[in-house]
Parts: C-alpha cells; sequence; structure tokens
C-alpha cells in the first residue's frame, strides 16, 4: 500500500527527469538525475533516491524545499552510522509537525535501497559542506589552542602532531592545507573498484572517518585546526 501511496509522486519525478532530457532549455524544467555521477555506484544510488520521491522535498543535492527537513545541517544525520538512524526513519515516515512536512513510511524498500538513499544521503552531505566549509575560510579567526584540544580529542588516535602531521603546515600553503584537513586525497577513492583494487580495511575505515568528520566540521573547527598546525611552524 505504501507504494500504491506513493506512485503519483514517483509518476511526477519520472516525467520530470525524462522530459529534461529533451527539453533542457525550456524554463522551469527540473533534471534530477543529471549530470551523471562518474562513479556508477553513486549513480544509482542517485537514481533510487530521485525515483523514491526524496529529491522532490529535500532536492537532490540537499537543497531543502518547502517545509522538508533540512538534511545537509542536521546533526541526527551527521552522527548516522551505516543507516542505522536514516535507514530506521525511512522504515517508519515521520508525522507531520508545525514546522516540517509529513513524510511517508518506506517500509516496501529493500534493504538494498535503503542503503543506497543513505549512500547519496551522506554523499551530498560532504559535497554540500565542503564547499560552505572553503566559502567560509575568510570569516573565522582560528584558534590554535582550541585546535590542539580538538585534534587531541578528534584526530589522535590515528595521526600525531609531531609525527606523520609534523610539517604539513610547511608544505602547504593556506587554502592547500584547508582542502588537505577536509579532503585527503585518498578519501575521494571511488565506491567502486576492481577486486584487486579493494582498499584493505584500515584505509576503508580510515577514509569512512574523514568522510564522517567532514560531515560534521563547523567552520570554527577548521580554522582552529588551521591555526594549530600553522602555530607549529
Amino acid at each position: 500500500m505504501a507504494r500504491l501511496r506513493r506512485l503519483p509522486l514517483l509518476l511526477c519525478v519520472a516525467v520530470l527527469a525524462a522530459s529534461s532530457v529533451g527539453a533542457q532549455n525550456q524554463k522551469g524544467v527540473v533534471n534530477f538525475l543529471t549530470p551523471v555521477n562518474p562513479d556508477p555506484v553513486l549513480q544509482h544510488s542517485k537514481e533510487i533516491y530521485v525515483l523514491n520521491g526524496c529529491a522532490y522535498c529535500h532536492g537532490v543535492d540537499l537543497q531543502t524545499r518547502g517545509e522538508a527537513a533540512d538534511l545537509m545541517h542536521s546533526t541526527l544525520v551527521g552522527k548516522d552510522q551505516n543507516g542505522e538512524f536514516i535507514g530506521a526513519l525511512l522504515r517508519v515516515g515521520i508525522p507531520q509537525t508545525a514546522k516540517l512536512s509529513p513524510m511517508p513510511q518506506f517500509s516496501d524498500l529493500s534493504d538494498a535501497d535503503i542503503m543506497d538513499i543513505v549512500r547519496w544521503i551522506h554523499y551530498a552531505r560532504q559535497q554540500g559542506h565542503y564547499k560552505e566549509l572553503i566559502a567560509a575560510k575568510d570569516t573565522e579567526q582560528g584558534n590554535a589552542a582550541a585546535g590542539k584540544t580538538y585534534f587531541a580529542q578528534t584526530c589522535g588516535s590515528c595521526h600525531s602532531a609531531g609525527g606523520d602531521l609534523a610539517n604539513v603546515a610547511k608544505k602547504y600553503d593556506a587554502a592547500a592545507l584547508e582542502a588537505h584537513i577536509l579532503r585527503p586525497a585518498f578519501v575521494d577513492a571511488p565506491q567502486s573498484w576492481k577486486l584487486s583494487d579493494r582498499p584493505d580495511a584500515k584505509t576503508a575505515a580510515a577514509r569512512q572517518k574523514h568522510l564522517s568528520l567532514l560531515e560534521n566540521y563547523s567552520p570554527a573547527d577548521v580554522s582552529n585546526l588551521m591555526a594549530y598546525f600553522q602555530s607549529m611552524k
């Protein structure tokens, strides 16, 4: 029954997506499915997210429409691990409140479809937060002491300011240092790979940790880390 209740919405989304392919220049046409993500796993996840109606309210890039919840800045979504929070909400739905529109339950979706939606939400958050944090770099004055505390609490289990990161501020200018803090190169490995290129468990865990941090950094966190690393020059 839940799928039948969503059918009109899904048809609407499908029509919009199909129409935009042949009428991309027509005013008002929304193309939810392009541009195509170069990673086939992420593109598939995007399509599942769109075709189940999520993009209609939350936006394909989490730019909220109307009274839908702001997934980009939700602290609860930021704490989600492997869909344990998002997946549960998708299964039961959310009733209407004074501030938010209701969200239907998606109890009939497969576990694979749920995880595809979860994957796209986290990916879109990471992309959006990166852009926001880069844009905020000129508005925050860093505090080295606060950065040292944050580093010890959040990064110290894997990194050492006097070891592997001792000269990081000497290697990069300010812009490159910020980008390195936010997205070390290894975190942008594709979601799909040849079996021979499969990352080891330690690398995969480190990548997931960095991406989770990217979703949850505040501009102050980044500025403080920058100040801390620069103070060690």
